[in-house]
């Protein structure tokens, strides 16, 4: 339920949803099979967390959007605590001016 509020949230920002995706693996899956414009992960993607593709996704000029139920930074690895980030449940108004901030430039 969670999942198609947000994705139409986005829908609604203008923004082409590829997702949403269940797994880590098909992070990478359909980063390259479809080359979007921006992710926003979930650091926690059943039990399974983004950090080991993330590096993958800025290295090719990925803007990522990191969220979490957990407002906490030490949860993140030192080497991805710059990324934006924010926190669940999602306040609307800030979800979509940090939308904008970091896919807008896409």
């Amino acid at each position: 339920m969670i999942a198609l509020d947000l994705e139409s949230f986005l829908q609604d920002l203008g923004c082409e949803i590829i997702g949403p995706v269940a797994n880590v693996e098909d992070v990478v899956r359909q980063f390259e099979t479809n080359s979007p414009d921006g992710a926003l992960l979930d650091i926690n993607l059943r039990g399974q967390q983004v950090f080991a593709v993330l590096p993958r996704l800025i290295e090719h000029g990925l803007p990522v959007i990191i969220t979490s139920g957990y407002d906490d930074i030490t949860l993140i690895p030192q080497d991805f605590r710059a990324l934006p980030r924010i926190a669940k449940p999602f306040n609307q108004a800030a979800l979509r001016q940090l939308c904008i901030n970091v896919f807008a430039k896409r």
